[in-house]
Formats: C-alpha cells, structure tokens, sequence
C-alpha cells in the first residue's frame, strides 16, 4: 500500500495496530472526517516485520474525504464490521 501512488491519491499511514481494535479507530476517523482504511499489516515493506512475525495487525490509513476512490487490491475494509 505503501509508496507514491498512494500519496498521489491522498492516503497516509496512520498506523499499525491489532485487528482487534481497528474498528474503534475506524469509527474515530470517521468521525473526524476521514476516509479511512484498514490493510494486513504482512503487505508492509518496512525491515524490521515485527507486525508480520507477530500477526493479527493491521495499518489504519486516511485522507480527507473526497479523493479518488481507488485504493488498489491490497484493501481489506471500509467500516466493514468483519475486520473486527
């Protein structure tokens, strides 16, 4: 997900973190005004794998609203209740 492309579209990592509790940062972005994203942490690119090796993680990305809807194949959910 990761890389110009998806700046170009307006997306910004936020962060990794737990699948569990995506749907709580989710609903907080969304709430801000975000469009927000949640992506399998194994698609990361960084050396270090820590999210990978551990498992269960998940990056939140954001825009503001109103950028081009295409996020690429790598996208798991949008508010979807099952990433929970």
């Amino acid at each position: 997900m990761e890389g110009i492309e998806s700046a170009e579209k307006g997306w910004k990592k936020a962060f990794t973190v737990e699948k569990e509790r995506a749907e709580e940062y989710v609903e907080l972005y969304q709430s801000m005004g975000y469009d927000v994203r949640v992506v399998d942490a194994s698609t990361c690119n960084s050396e270090c794998n820590v999210c990978y090796l551990a498992g269960g993680y998940v990056e939140i990305w954001i825009r503001e609203k109103g950028g081009e809807d295409n996020f690429g194949d790598e996208e798991l959910t949008q508010n979807d209740e099952n990433s929970t």
